[in-house]
């Protein structure tokens, strides 16, 4: 019995021992700082993509998640509910017809 237990603790510890290895290689290395040149080739990139983000147009998004009831959601809530507990009255009768339950 102590042989089983021994086995079963030096088991557990090899699992526990892979699995730690397997993760270290989720992890990635720091950054490394970024040469000037670089640096400099993206401040030029974003200054070039500067006005077509300023020129985009600002229009209104009609939003149905913002906390009001709209006519939408009001309609949308009653029809479900109504459809769906006819659908289980339905099922209900079906079910005890059959003697199912």
């Amino acid at each position: 019995m102590a042989e089983t237990r021994a086995r079963s603790g030096l088991l557990t510890a090899l699992l526990l021992a892979v699995a730690c290895l397997v993760s270290l290689q989720a992890f990635v290395p720091a950054p490394r700082a970024e040469s000037p040149s670089l640096r400099g080739l993206a401040v030029a990139a974003s200054v070039a993509a500067a006005p077509g983000v300023a020129s985009a147009g600002d229009e209104y998004l009609n939003y149905n998640m913002t906390g009001e009831f709209t006519p939408f959601m009001v309609i949308g809530y009653f029809g479900l509910t109504t459809f769906l507990t006819a659908f289980a009255f339905g099922s209900y009768l079906v079910l005890t017809k059959l003697k199912i339950i």
